[in-house]
């Protein structure tokens, strides 16, 4: 048994502990299951576009390779120097009970064959297709990587979570339980002990009477 002081106000003490404990404990429960929820919200559009991305990189990786084979690793050299351009994000910061994420917004699109840089006419029909299907890699990309980031944090906080309330429901609240029972026995036995020296005293006072009275004749 802990080192407890077997006393009424430890035993008042250790009620007012479990309690906020329970407290604590609720809140916490709360707390992992708004997580729980926001993360199987997240996963699932997460997955969603996680296969998107990866049927884009198969199909981005399949035009580049037939458009090497066709026009050349020269000529795509030097068309994907003059597609480049510089890709805005905007990032914001979300609080989910706790839980700080990442919110990244882009007003990145896939472009035009006009607008990458180069004049349709002067390159081939597979290196335009090459062009625009790595930026639908690039789109989905941009929404995926943020997206793998905020499940990443949510799962590390309901890890967190988890162990604090089972902390709390699995040694705190069992150990604090424990010592209650050894103050509140130990205060009974105290109680029992007082009764019994308590009818002693009355047994011997009783016997003494007679005495008392028959010395004073």
């Amino acid at each position: 048994m802990e080192q407890v002081s077997p006393t009424r106000t430890e035993l008042l003490t250790r009620r007012a502990q479990i309690r906020l404990a329970e407290q604590g404990a609720e809140i916490l429960r709360s707390r992992r299951e708004v997580l729980i929820r926001e993360f199987l919200k997240e996963l699932k559009d997460f997955s969603s576009e996680r296969d998107k991305m990866r049927s884009a990189v198969l199909k981005a990786v399949q035009s580049l390779l037939t458009a090497i084979a066709v026009d050349g690793t020269e000529t795509l050299c030097s068309v994907s120097s003059a597609t480049r351009q510089p890709i805005t994000v905007e990032f914001k910061k979300q609080n989910i009970w706790g839980a700080s994420v990442i919110d990244v917004r882009s007003d990145y699109s896939v472009r035009a064959s006009e607008s990458r840089g180069y004049t349709p006419y002067t390159v081939s029909a597979r290196i335009d297709e090459t062009a625009e299907r790595f930026e639908q890699v690039i789109e989905h990309a941009i929404r995926v990587a943020p997206a793998e980031h905020k499940l990443n944090i949510l799962a590390e906080h309901i890890r967190k979570t988890s162990r604090r309330v089972n902390a709390l429901e699995q040694r705190l609240l069992p150990r604090l339980k424990r010592q209650i029972r050894f103050i509140h026995n130990t205060l009974d036995q105290r109680e029992r002990e007082d009764t019994f020296r308590l009818r002693i005293l009355k047994r011997k006072k009783t016997r003494a009477e007679p005495n008392e009275a028959l010395s004073m004749i």
